[in-house]
C-alpha cells in the first residue's frame, strides 16, 4: 500500500504527462473543428479578456464575480493541468508557446465558449498563463488584457505558507529559476526559500508591466474596496456589467481559494531581515505599482 506523499507524487506526476501531451492531443483535433474556431475566435477576438497576475492574487474572487454576467464566461485558470505542466518550458521558449495557443490552447477556448453559446465574451482570469502573455497577444491581437496585482507582502505572507512553492522536491511552476539573463541568477543557489519567493513575484510582475498597458494595471485591494474604481477601471473596460449589491455582496465573502488561515507572519512582524530582503528584491517594482513600502 503506497503513502499518501507516494500518491501525491504519482497523482502530479500523471498531471504533467498529460499536459505535456498537449501536441500531441492536438493532432487529433479534426482540422473541420480548427478551421471552425480559428473563424470564430478571430472574428471574436475583440471579446476575449484575460486577468493575468501572479496568483494569490483574488483571481479566483475576480472570475466568479465576472462569470456571474449572464452576458460573459469566465474561468478561473480552466486548463490548470496543461498550463502549470508547460508554464517554466513556454517561458523559455516564446515560439513554442505560439505554437501551444494556435494548435491547442484556443481550440480549448472555443470549446468553452460553444459551451455557453449566447455568452458574449469570454474571459479567463489566470496566473498560470502569466508569461504567455506575449503569445496570446500574437494569436489574438485585439483580445483585453488586464494585469491585477496584490501588496507583495500579503502574496509573500500567502506563498510562504503553501510548502509545494520553493519545498525540498518542487519543480517546474512551483520552483521557477531566474532566466540566464537575471540579475539574481548567479546567487540563486545561496537565496533562501523566502529571497526565491520575493523574486518570484518580482518577475512574474516586471514580465507583466512590459506586456500589458501601465492603465490596466489594476490593485485587487481597490477592486474589491471601491466599487467606483472596478467598475471604470475593470468591469467597463472588459464590457461587463456587474451590479453594485452583488459586488458588496462577494468582495465581503472569502473566496473557496483564499487562504483561510495564514501559517507565516503578517508584515508587521517579519524581521528587519526579511523586510531588507523583501525591499531589495520587490521594492521598486512595488513602487511602480502603486504601493507605498
Amino acid at each position: 500500500m503506497i503513502s499518501r506523499q507516494q500518491r501525491l507524487r504519482l497523482d502530479r506526476h500523471k498531471n504533467e504527462l498529460w499536459g505535456r501531451a498537449w501536441w500531441l492531443r492536438s493532432r487529433f483535433i479534426s482540422k473541420a473543428f480548427k478551421s471552425q474556431a480559428r473563424a470564430f475566435l478571430n472574428e471574436h477576438q475583440d471579446k476575449m479578456v484575460f486577468v493575468m497576475g501572479s496568483g494569490r492574487s483574488g483571481t479566483q474572487l475576480l472570475s466568479d464575480l465576472l462569470d456571474s454576467a449572464g452576458t460573459a464566461t469566465v474561468f478561473h485558470e480552466p486548463n490548470f493541468r496543461e498550463d502549470v505542466s508547460t508554464l517554466d518550458t513556454l517561458r523559455r521558449n516564446p515560439e513554442l508557446a505560439v505554437q501551444y495557443w494556435q494548435e491547442f490552447r484556443s481550440m480549448e477556448v472555443y470549446r468553452r465558449w460553444m459551451e455557453k453559446p449566447v455568452a458574449q465574451i469570454y474571459g479567463e482570469v489566470n496566473g498560470t498563463i502569466r508569461y504567455q502573455a506575449p503569445a496570446i497577444k500574437q494569436v489574438f491581437p485585439k483580445a483585453k488584457m488586464l494585469l491585477v496585482v496584490r501588496d507583495g507582502r500579503g502574496f509573500v505572507r500567502s506563498v510562504m505558507g503553501w510548502p509545494q512553492f520553493y519545498g525540498p522536491e518542487s519543480t517546474g511552476a512551483y520552483a521557477l529559476t531566474p532566466l540566464p539573463d537575471d540579475p539574481y541568477l548567479d546567487e540563486w543557489s545561496h537565496m533562501s526559500r523566502f529571497e526565491k519567493i520575493c523574486w518570484s513575484l518580482n518577475d512574474t510582475n516586471i514580465f507583466l508591466m512590459r506586456h500589458i498597458e501601465k492603465n490596466r494595471w489594476l490593485q485587487l485591494e481597490r477592486l474589491t474596496s471601491d466599487y467606483d474604481y472596478f467598475t471604470e477601471f475593470f468591469a467597463h473596460y472588459v464590457d461587463i456589467e456587474i451590479p453594485y449589491d452583488f459586488w458588496h455582496a462577494r468582495v465581503n465573502v472569502k473566496s473557496k481559494n483564499a487562504t483561510q488561515d495564514y501559517k507565516f507572519p503578517a508584515w508587521q512582524d517579519w524581521s528587519e531581515e526579511q523586510k531588507k530582503v523583501f525591499v531589495r528584491i520587490c521594492g521598486e517594482t512595488m513602487s511602480k505599482l502603486g504601493y507605498a513600502i
